[in-house]
């Protein structure tokens, strides 16, 4: 995974300076602007990793994008463009929600079901994570549909992945017949 460790020292960077400024929750939310801006527009990455355009234009650029943002994050941004790290500011930013994560007992429950679920049923599958966690660990949840599991969901919390697809279940099934000894008395 190119630029992960220089990713890392940078959110690392930005984590003490937003706790030393009491920032953390604003720049936290700022961060997740960031990369869903980024993930949105090709037009923005392909910008970001141009080596014909110069710093002070990219600088400039993404000052106008960010200019709602708080003024620790617009200088971050300015600082990672003026250090030619640019090409990684979606890594930093993910690096930094995932920091911020740790340190406030945050977990992911990723969800990936054939069909988008409604609440309750979202609700449910969350309770039953919950169970395996610490008691103050708060869940943030990330839906995904992959209409290829046919039916049922899969749910990752941390290392741990529960598959109640239909699409695994199956999987064992051909095994189990491919495995099959059976000889047939005629």
């Amino acid at each position: 995974m190119a630029g992960f460790r220089a990713a890392n020292r940078y959110a690392k960077g930005l984590m003490q300076y937003a706790l030393e400024a009491n920032q953390t929750d604003l720049v936290y939310a700022e961060m997740n602007e960031v990369v869903k801006i980024v993930k949105e527009s090709d037009d923005l990455r392909i910008f970001l990793n141009s080596p014909i355009l110069d710093a002070k234009t990219k600088e400039a650029t993404l000052a106008q994008i960010f200019a709602s943002f708080s003024k620790t994050s617009q200088t971050f941004i300015s600082l990672v463009v003026r250090q030619g790290r640019e090409n990684i500011l979606t890594k930093i930013a993910e690096q930094f929600i995932t920091i911020y994560d740790v340190i406030n007992n945050i977990v992911i429950a990723e969800i990936t079901s054939a069909v988008e679920l409604d609440q309750p049923a979202v609700d449910k599958i969350v309770a039953k994570a919950k169970e395996g966690l610490d008691a103050n660990a708060q869940v943030k949840v990330v839906n995904k549909v992959d209409p290829s599991l046919i039916g049922g969901f899969v749910l990752k919390v941390g290392n741990t992945q529960i598959d109640s697809s239909i699409k695994s279940r199956l999987a064992s099934l051909k095994k189990e017949f491919l495995n099959n000894d059976y000889i047939p008395k005629y």
